[in-house]
């Protein structure tokens, strides 16, 4: 299984870390790692990351969405969606009991929330059902 992890540039160390485990418990694959990557600070440095960042995306089975997320995370979300990849949210901090601080789009039915432990996403990404662990 593919996969892509899109976040705000606050949680590089979780995206780290839920990376490092999905390859090493569940053996699936990482499509690119933006974590190494500094700020961007030229224009030509947005175009190239967005482009890889892009691909991956598009490349990638799942995309798992780490709240709270930026721009460009909220973008990725709509690429993946919009090519009908299967979407999980990852919500560690409680974001969508305030909906002040949610979007509606992260209550589409075709999104999975889950909060739970690595070994339970191959399992929901398989489910025909949504599973909003969550709500």
């Amino acid at each position: 299984m593919k996969f892509y992890l899109a976040s705000g540039f606050q949680n590089k160390e979780l995206v780290k870390k839920l990376g490092n485990d999905l390859q090493n418990k569940l053996h699936w694959q990482l499509t690119y790692d933006w974590t190494v990557n500094d700020k961007a600070v030229t224009k030509e440095d947005l175009a190239e990351i967005a482009i890889k960042e892009y691909e991956a995306v598009m490349e990638a089975d799942i995309t798992i969405v780490i709240l709270p997320g930026g721009k460009g995370c909220h973008t990725e979300l709509g690429i993946a969606l919009g090519n009908k990849k299967v979407v999980i949210l990852h919500d560690p901090e409680g974001k969508l009991h305030h909906l002040s601080e949610a979007t509606t789009f992260y209550f589409l039915p075709q999104i999975i929330h889950w909060n739970g432990i690595i070994e339970e996403l191959p399992a929901l990404c398989s489910s025909s059902k949504p599973y909003c662990a969550s709500l």
